[in-house]
């Protein structure tokens, strides 16, 4: 059974992913894995990386709006369809991430009315290529679940870490470990699986992610 509060505290969401994850970076000093230590520190300040960023920090496709001119009327904020750009530009499209910092997905996954999304604007002359719309902005928006799904992964894998941690070490709570006679080197490569199950990053190979075009 869990010893450590803190995995009752993220469990019930009494505490934010936030303070979770500065914990952890604490715990992933004193058992120096440095692929741990990068995860927390790319998940509190976000990724610089747009190459590295994980799937799980998805955001897949959003509504489409834009404003210009559409035949002979003035429109603003109005849906376009999908089919509006070429579908090899949608389907890059679909794989946008969100490389912010996780104080700021937390704040898109609490705000209703907040404008959040990528701005394609510089997708105007392929919409007028296939329309004949003249688009003077183009944006893709998200609702807060898309955030909120995102938030959810990372406090599974802050979980489940905290879990192995407990397990090898005992009660985490004070953050001080004694790592003496442990086995980190098979600790590490549990961590190493929780952290990137996706199969985003491979540890080691210099693997860098595809179509990233739109990561921005």
């Amino acid at each position: 059974m869990a010893k450590s509060k803190i995995i009752k505290e993220l469990a019930n969401k009494e505490i934010s992913i936030e303070v979770g994850l500065n914990r952890l970076l604490i715990i992933a000093s004193d058992i120096d894995n440095k692929e741990l230590i990068q995860w927390a520190k790319n998940e509190l300040n976000g990724y610089q990386d747009e190459e590295k960023v994980p799937n799980y920090r998805n955001a897949g496709l959003g509504q489409i709006i834009y404003s210009g001119i559409n035949g002979r009327l003035k429109v603003k904020n109005q849906p376009l369809p999908y089919n509006s750009i070429d579908k090899e530009l949608i389907e890059q499209l679909g794989k946008s991430k969100f490389p912010e910092d996780i104080a700021t997905i937390e704040q898109f996954a609490t705000e209703d009315n907040r404008n959040t999304g990528k701005d394609l604007t510089f997708l105007a002359g392929n919409v007028y290529k296939n329309t004949s719309i003249q688009c003077l902005s183009i944006y893709m928006n998200y609702s807060k679940e898309v955030f909120i799904g995102i938030l959810s992964s990372i406090r599974t894998k802050l979980i489940e870490l905290f879990i192995a941690l407990d397990k090898e070490f005992g009660n985490l709570d004070d953050l001080d470990i004694d790592v003496n006679e442990k086995d980190l080197k098979k600790l590490n490569k549990k961590i190493d699986v929780i952290i990137f199950q996706d199969n985003s990053i491979q540890i080691g190979d210099n693997n860098k992610l595809k179509d990233n075009l739109f990561n921005k």
